[in-house]
């Protein structure tokens, strides 16, 4: 990639904020994704519930199964701080900008689907 990734974020549904996007949608909810440069890949990633609502929850890892076997291009996991995320791993060879942003929004809107889907409210 010869370009940094937020050149990439130049659009209209997108803001920058430091190492984080805001994808912004149309129905006026909005989520915050992170990137993290790892060698020739790009980590996606958000946050979905933080570790106060996880801890509530029964079946969480069933719940978040399900949602991998339906959600393309990204996953769900808890991380070790004990959130709710979803993530996908990009490589960054040959990666164009339209590829980028496509992951992006996957990412801000499954998770975005998810948290509303167990919370009912745009928390992050």
């Amino acid at each position: 990639m010869n370009r940094d990734w937020r050149s990439f974020c130049r659009v209209k549904d997108m803001s920058l904020d430091g190492n984080d996007i805001v994808v912004s949608f149309a129905n006026g909810r909005s989520h915050r994704v992170t990137v993290v440069t790892e060698s020739d890949e790009l980590v996606v990633s958000a946050r979905v519930l933080p570790p106060s609502i996880v801890s509530g929850l029964d079946r969480i890892l069933e719940t978040i199964w399900r949602r991998n076997r339906a959600t393309p291009l990204l996953g769900f996991r808890i991380d070790r701080r004990g959130w709710v995320v979803g993530e996908a791993t990009v490589s960054t060879v040959g990666l164009s900008a339209a590829e980028f942003r496509t992951y992006v929004r996957a990412v801000a809107a499954e998770s975005d689907r998810f948290e509303h889907a167990i919370t009912g409210r745009d928390r992050l």
